[in-house]
Formats: C-alpha cells, sequence, structure tokens
C-alpha cells in the first residue's frame, strides 16, 4: 500500500491538530539502553525535548502533547497559520534564522543574526513569503527537530546516516473528541509499554510536565507546552506569572500574547479530569495497577466532561484502540525486557497481555 500524499492530510491554511510520530532506524534504542551492548541513550530523550522546546518558542506550532520513549516518539502538533500571517517581515526572519543552523555565519559572528541575513530575507518577498509559510508548517517543524538531532547524535556515536528509518507518519485529529483520544493515547504511551508504573514516573511525556502545575498554584504562562484549558483560567487555577519579572516586563508580554493571541487551549477539560482519564485507560491495558500506591485515593470519584458533556468511556476507548492499530507494532524486546525486570522486583503481580501495541 502506497503512502498517503501530505498535501491530503496537512492542511496549510487551516488551523488543524495533527497526531504525528517516528521511529528509530531499524528500531534499534537509540534514545534507551541497548539490549545487547548495554550502552545508556537515555540522555538524547533530554536533547530531544530541548529542541522541541526551542522550535515550539519561534515556530507558530503548539504542542499539545509528546512522548519520547526509547526507540520511537509521539507528539500532538496544531499549526497556526493564523498567528505567522500577522508577523511582520523582520519577525519572520528572526524567528527563521534563529531555527537554521546558519554554520557559515555563526563561525563568522559567533552565531548572532546579522542586520545583513534579515535584510536578505525582508529583501526577497517571495523567499519572505515562502518562510513565513514554513513556520506554520509541521513538517519544517519536525524536520528542524529530527536534522539536528540526527547531526547531534552521529557526532556522539561517531557515525554517518539516518536516526530515524522513514519518514514520520501524520493522522489528522478533527474533533474534540480525536483530540482527546489523541492526546490520551501519547500520553499513556510509557504506561503502555510497561516503562513507568504511574502517569508521572517518566519525565520525557507531556503529562508529567501538566501534573506539576497540580503540585503549585501558579500555571507558567512563558511555558512552551500548549495549556490543557485556556478560558480566563488555566486548568481551573487563577492565572499567575510564575516567574520573577518585573511589571514592566508582564505588562510588555500580555500585550505581544493579546496582539497575536497567540494561546489556545487544547481540550475544553480540567486537568483532574484528564487525569482520571488517563488512569482508567492505563487500568484497561494493564489491570495490576489497580493495586497500585501511585494510584491516587480520590481518583474516579467526580464525573469526566469534555466541553461541559459527560465522556462516554466507551466510545472513548473504542476510539483509542483505533488510534492504537493505525501505529501498531508487535510487543518489542525492550518493552519485554522492561516489563520482565518489574515482575522479577516484584513491582507487577500480573503478566500483561502481549497483543497490546507498544507505540
Amino acid at each position: 500500500m502506497c503512502n498517503v500524499n501530505r498535501s491530503e492530510v496537512f492542511k496549510a491554511n487551516e488551523v488543524s491538530v495533527y497526531h504525528v510520530m517516528n521511529r528509530t532506524t531499524r528500531g534499534t534504542y537509540l534514545f534507551g539502553v541497548e539490549p545487547v551492548f548495554g550502552r545508556d541513550h537515555r540522555h538524547r530523550r533530554d536533547w530531544f525535548k530541548e529542541r522541541m522546546a526551542l522550535l515550539a518558542r519561534f515556530f507558530c506550532i503548539d504542542v499539545l502533547a509528546y512522548s519520547i520513549l526509547s526507540n520511537h516518539w509521539h507528539a500532538v502538533l496544531r499549526n497556526r497559520p493564523d498567528l505567522a500571517a500577522k508577523l511582520t517581515p523582520r519577525e519572520v526572519a528572526i524567528r527563521w534564522l534563529s531555527v537554521t543552523s546558519r554554520a557559515k555565519c555563526r563561525n563568522k559572528n559567533g552565531g548572532e543574526i546579522t542586520e545583513s541575513e534579515i535584510a536578505q530575507i525582508v529583501n526577497d518577498p517571495q523567499a519572505l513569503e515562502e518562510r513565513r509559510a514554513r513556520l506554520s508548517n509541521i513538517s519544517w517543524f519536525v524536520r528542524q527537530m529530527c536534522q539536528t538531532l540526527s547531526r547531534r547524535c552521529n557526532k556522539e556515536d561517531e557515525v554517518t546516516g539516518h536516526l530515524f528509518g522513514s519518514r514520520f507518519k501524520m493522522n489528522r485529529l478533527p474533533t474534540e473528541e480525536e483530540i482527546l483520544a489523541g492526546m490520551l493515547y501519547v500520553d499513556l504511551n510509557p504506561l503502555r509499554a510497561g516503562l513507568a508504573d504511574a502517569l508521572d514516573d517518566f519525565a520525557e511525556v507531556s503529562i508529567s510536565d501538566r501534573l506539576q502545575t497540580l503540585d503549585g498554584q501558579a500555571a507558567n504562562l512563558e511555558s512552551w507546552l500548549a495549556p490543557l484549558e485556556l478560558e480566563g483560567e488555566v486548568d481551573g487555577k487563577k492565572v499567575v506569572i510564575a516567574n520573577k519579572l518585573t511589571t514592566a516586563q508582564i505588562e510588555e508580554q500580555a500585550r505581544k500574547r493579546e496582539a497575536l493571541n497567540e494561546r489556545l487551549g487544547c481540550i475544553p477539560m480540567k486537568l483532574e479530569a484528564y487525569q482520571e482519564l488517563l488512569w482508567h485507560l492505563a487500568i484497561q491495558s494493564r489491570p495490576e495497577l489497580q493495586a497500585s500506591d501511585r494510584l491516587p485515593a480520590s481518583i474516579f470519584q467526580s464525573p469526566m466532561e469534555l466541553g461541559g458533556k459527560t465522556v462516554n468511556l466507551e466510545v472513548l476507548i473504542e476510539r483509542h484502540a483505533k488510534m492504537g492499530r493505525r501505529c501498531k507494532s508487535p510487543l518489542d524486546r525492550h518493552t519485554r525486557d522492561a516489563i520482565n525486570r518489574r515482575l522479577a522486583a516484584g513491582r507487577i503481580s500480573a503478566p500483561l497481555d502481549n497483543t497490546w501495541s507498544t507505540v
């Protein structure tokens, strides 16, 4: 079966949400611990996360969810051509130059963006509009992310070649229900793969970042991860600037946010309800987690609503399973090893069904 053309999936001029994923070449554990030689590459997950966060600052693309595992990664991204259209020519040039390699210029100018580089883009209308379109294009976002990561990993391993096996997969999520299912699927990756026993037990997944907001009273508006819900409040809490900016700096950033309307929520759901849904689906895949002391005592005690309507768990589970089949792969050796280690340590009371997917 041939691959679907990107143009049939990605709508460059529409604000839409997409589930994207990719695997390392030959399924090797280039972001984890190699089972044969024992080399530990888990520090590369931090490289991946740092690069994604940097690109999210300059691209007009929102990161709704992500997970970085040993041999593949997932993300739920939203393109924002509406924001790209409002950028001035100079802003377009600076944003683009901030994320490209510019190797010759870095050697000459220490990495600083020069006026001549900006003028070269601003004074060329065709080049300017091409780069404006790229700033809200998910393919260019992934390209800038993966190419930089590939070069860094190859340099560390002293090799050349591809880091990822093929082009990344992309599926459009047209409705709020599909977006919810996609985010749940991505956030549950570590638990379903046997690499974690709780939602905040794995660092390189978006739910781990989001749950940190439940531990304090402040929501960081400068975070690169899109807020779960944004309608005057963030996750049910009053908005507070969680940094040490001066009043003038805060007002300036507020004006910029208002001018570009740059923040959109992911789904109309409170973080507490989203957390409960994650535990529901985690227990569906791993029933032994019901006995875990990591399961919050207050869970499953309040109705879960999406946009004011109670979530139908049966429909959500079916949609979640369908999304899993789109990325289905057999239970790999890395996952079996992770499960066996937990069985040996007494952390899992029952073996897992070997039919569920690892992605």
